[in-house]
């Protein structure tokens, strides 16, 4: 069977930055921008820039001084303040993740912490929390944005399981979705 190889990171973004220079349709165009350039605050972000988290924390022992790292239980948080740590949201620029070969974490809230150090775990005090994406970010972001082009841009399906082909055939075409 046809199986396709998945494209990289280099290559996808070389794709984008070249769509961005010749696409007509101002949607598309905004979308182009905000990947390469990143998502302001109050921008909608599109489903693969959202990333579902795990709770991470560092405790200490206060009677011994012990530190170790342990994953916070879900169950542990109220359900509001779960909602706010639950989800990664993804606001960079794409190259910011796709160059990265570190895990992307982002702290809790101080408010947060304040609340809940002393009753995570019992006998145990939180020195810092923070969420961390269970799956990987920059191949999440490869995908999700591999299945926008796949399914709005013209052509773009043949284009992306030969990743090898030149650009030359992307040059003089302009889009409309």
């Amino acid at each position: 069977m046809g199986q396709t190889t998945p494209i990289r990171s280099d290559e996808l973004l070389r794709q984008l930055e070249h769509l961005y220079h010749t696409v007509q349709d101002p949607s598309l165009l905004l979308w182009l921008q905000r990947e390469l350039e990143g998502y302001d605050e109050t921008d909608e972000l599109p489903w693969y820039r959202i990333l579902e988290c795990r709770q991470r924390g560092l405790f200490m022992h206060p009677g011994t001084a012990h530190q170790h790292t342990c994953q916070i239980n879900d169950k542990c948080l109220c359900q509001r303040d779960l909602e706010r740590v639950r989800f990664l949201l993804i606001r960079g620029a794409l190259h910011n993740y796709l160059d990265c070969h570190t895990a992307t974490l982002e702290r809790w809230p101080d408010a947060l912490l304040r609340e809940y150090s002393q009753s995570l775990i019992p006998e145990h005090i939180c020195l810092y929390a923070w969420k961390e994406p269970i799956v990987s970010i920059k191949d999440h972001l490869i995908t999700g944005i591999s299945c926008v082009l796949k399914q709005y841009v013209p052509s773009m399906c043949r284009e992306m399981e030969n990743p090898n082909r030149s650009l030359r055939s992307l040059q003089h075409r302009h889009w409309w979705v």
